[in-house]
């Protein structure tokens, strides 16, 4: 997908959400401002790494959201200051313990709660995936579950890969299906 195009499905699905919660009784969802670019180079150079253009373009375009039902957290981006504090022990994925499943869940970056605080399951991206429009892939953390290291760019199964464009869009997606029906 173009960098234009992806930033236009990023945008409508946004609005998407925006319109949906408004038309939801007790629903609201909740923006923060938009990232400044010092901003997301001060995140760069904390993190020691350059973050997926994709995630650099909806923070600096939308800020970062969460929608409220009841009161209640449904979905929601965490701070990008916060990244790395959101990453769970790595005790509390199976083979957590492993050294390699160790440093990678130490490594990633965790940008979304799959479902509220009590349970921490996570999107995250990992930094060893990276594909040549500098993209990070982003990966599925389970604490009941291997951490879902998937395999890397470059080998035979490469077409796993999921930018942060794709990835929202369809979270955004499946909440609307989801809540639409409730």
């Amino acid at each position: 997908m173009a960098k234009n195009a992806g930033n236009q499905v990023v945008a409508e699905a946004v609005q998407r959400l925006k319109a949906f919660a408004e038309e939801k009784e007790d629903m609201e969802v909740e923006f923060t401002a938009p990232l400044t670019e010092q901003q997301v180079t001060a995140l760069e150079t904390k993190y020691s790494l350059k973050l997926p253009p994709s995630y650099v373009d909806f923070l600096r375009t939308h800020g970062t959201f969460k929608v409220l039902y009841g009161g209640a957290e449904l979905i929601g981006m965490e701070d990008p200051k916060h990244l790395h504090a959101a990453a769970p022990d790595p005790s509390d994925a199976q083979e957590g313990d492993d050294p390699e499943v160790e440093a990678a869940i130490n490594e990633a970056l965790f940008f979304q709660r799959i479902d509220d605080d009590a349970v921490e399951n996570f999107w995250c991206f990992n930094p060893r995936d990276r594909n040549a429009q500098d993209e990070l892939g982003v990966v599925a953390y389970q604490h009941d579950e291997t951490f879902g290291l998937p395999k890397l760019l470059g080998t035979k199964n490469a077409e796993h890969f999921l930018d942060f464009s794709t990835h929202i869009v369809d979270t955004i997606n499946e909440f609307i299906e989801t809540y639409a029906e409730a």
